[in-house]
């Protein structure tokens, strides 16, 4: 004896009014699918630098774009004081570079007329140190903030480095007579590594200026009539 089965059939209007109570669940569903993916495809974003990290980007891209040594210049930028408060600041990082170098200049001015000023001083050797104080306390004159960002003040500057060369070649004079030692060496190759970040910092401010000269010109649409 065979058993058939009889198919269920469900009136229509049942039938819809199924798919009508489900309707609202199925979008909810999708919404709350496509709120998650939004979520995860939400692009991050990176907190703002703090002005430590700031000063240290400027410093390191000074640098970079400076014709000297990139370790030394950062050492050397990061030695000076109050250098971190100068982020994103190139015309307050600038003086406070040549503030460094000035210092620096007077030092080495201060110890040559020392020695040369020494009891035990060997009188022929006064002249050429006499010198050497000279062109250091000279050297220290350039470095001001004064005219920063003006196309002459890398000029200005390298009249320093003019200074500390005469007084090279003061010392080539006197150098077998020991007087010379590791410590006057070290103080001068201080200066000049000092000098070079400074001169590169002028010749970055320069080119920044440039630019901010650059783009208030293009800002003016004033035009005179002939």
């Amino acid at each position: 004896m065979g058993f058939s089965i009889t198919p269920l059939i469900i009136p229509q209007a049942i039938f819809t009014a199924i798919i009508m109570l489900q309707f609202p669940l199925l979008m909810n569903a999708r919404q709350l699918s496509m709120s998650s993916s939004s979520i995860a495809m939400a692009p991050a974003f990176a907190p703002a630098p703090s002005p430590a990290a700031a000063a240290t980007n400027l410093i390191e891209e000074v640098c970079r774009k400076s014709n000297i040594d990139v370790t030394k210049c950062i050492e050397t930028l990061q030695s000076i004081p109050d250098a971190a408060s100068a982020y994103d600041d190139i015309q307050a990082l600038a003086e406070l570079v040549m503030q460094a170098a000035k210092e620096e200049s007077k030092a080495l001015g201060t110890m040559f007329s020392a020695i040369q000023s020494s009891k035990d001083a060997n009188p022929k050797l006064k002249p050429s140190l006499q010198l050497c104080a000279f062109d250091y306390s000279d050297a220290a004159i350039f470095f001001t903030p004064r005219g920063l960002g003006d196309v002459t003040k890398s000029l200005e500057v390298h009249s320093a480095l003019d200074d500390s060369q005469n007084c090279d070649s003061e010392l080539a004079k006197i150098r077998n007579a020991g007087v010379v030692d590791d410590s006057i060496s070290a103080a001068i190759q201080k200066w000049r590594d000092l000098y070079a970040v400074a001169n590169g910092v002028i010749l970055y401010a320069e080119d920044a200026f440039k630019g901010r000269a650059v783009d208030d010109q293009g800002d003016d649409d004033y035009s005179p009539d002939y």
